[in-house]
């Protein structure tokens, strides 16, 4: 693929390709955009090409383009820009189920780094129904649908169940000849579960997998890289991780996300659409659930956990 994509460059053709693609210059965003060939911020740009290229929500590139474009942003640590377009490409009912079961574990991930799990839930069963129905369930790409399972189930400490849908992921991860950047997904998440089980031995081991998958990839692997930092403070035993005897509840994650910033209880409300009131019974609920006493503990002790 990485050998034809300059003779696609060149290419002179301007009409629609044979399988559907609006051309030949949004067939090249698409390879690079999808697989990050060179890396993610040539990824991103050219999956921003291929998603403005691919305008028809009848066809499946427009949910693929605007999947690699979700799926960059994410990586790069952007979850809030990637819920857009991730969200058009659901949206389109993309009728390739390898493309669907990719857009919607790729949402589902994203809303999990949201703290919208509800959501989250629904779209990784999507992904994972779609594996059961046909062959992707043995194809590597279905690495994606059980990694969005797994968080899922990580985000609500339901930690056995994480790591069964984690472990299989983990077991079809490997499609790194593809493209690299789906190996780390599973990997990442499957340590930090182990982690938050007890099991550092296992979490340190993969972590240095992921750490060495790292050094063989192209730049922009900044955020990937201050997740295996706090995995490694995790498996240290230097964050101040509690189990969870009672999970927290998706308004309450959402307002714990917003915590972190420098919005009063006041505006907290206003961005959620409740009263200052409320917001207040769910922060006192959410220090509760933490054992934690003060705003700064609070966000501090959701990010040791994941939120």
């Amino acid at each position: 693929m990485r050998r034809w994509l300059p003779v696609i460059d060149s290419g002179q053709y301007d009409g629609p390709l044979p399988d559907g693609v609006q051309s030949l210059r949004s067939s090249a965003a698409m390879l690079r955009g999808v697989f990050g060939f060179d890396g993610l911020p040539v990824m991103r740009a050219s999956a921003a090409i291929a998603a403005e290229l691919e305008a028809d929500p009848a066809s499946p590139y427009y949910a693929l383009a605007r999947g690699a474009l979700g799926y960059s942003l994410y990586l790069s640590g952007d979850a809030a820009a990637a819920a857009g377009p991730l969200e058009e490409a659901v949206q389109s009912r993309a009728g390739v189920p390898i493309i669907a079961m990719f857009v919607l574990s790729t949402a589902a991930l994203v809303a999990v780094g949201l703290g919208r799990l509800d959501k989250a839930e629904e779209l990784a069963r999507g992904a994972c129904t779609l594996a059961a129905r046909s062959d992707l369930g043995k194809a590597p790409q279905s690495a994606m649908a059980y990694t969005a399972m797994g968080a899922v189930f990580a985000a609500r400490r339901r930690l056995d169940e994480a790591r069964a849908e984690l472990e299989h992921a983990f077991e079809r991860r490997n499609v790194i000849g593809l493209s690299p950047w789906p190996t780390l997904e599973p990997t990442l998440w499957l340590a930090a579960v182990r982690a938050d089980l007890g099991d550092r031995a296992g979490a340190a081991e993969l972590a240095d997998e992921a750490r060495g998958l790292l050094t063989l990839l192209p730049d922009g692997t900044e955020a990937l890289r201050a997740r295996l930092a706090e995995l490694d403070r995790r498996i240290a035993g230097r964050s101040r991780f509690v189990a969870l005897d009672e999970p927290l509840t998706e308004r309450e994650v959402a307002v714990l996300h917003l915590l972190a910033g420098s919005l009063s209880l006041r505006e907290i409300g206003e961005e959620l659409y409740v009263s200052a009131n409320t917001v207040k019974t769910h922060t006192q609920a959410i220090y509760r659930k933490l054992g934690v006493s003060s705003r700064r503990d609070a966000v501090e002790q959701g990010k040791h956990l994941g939120f």
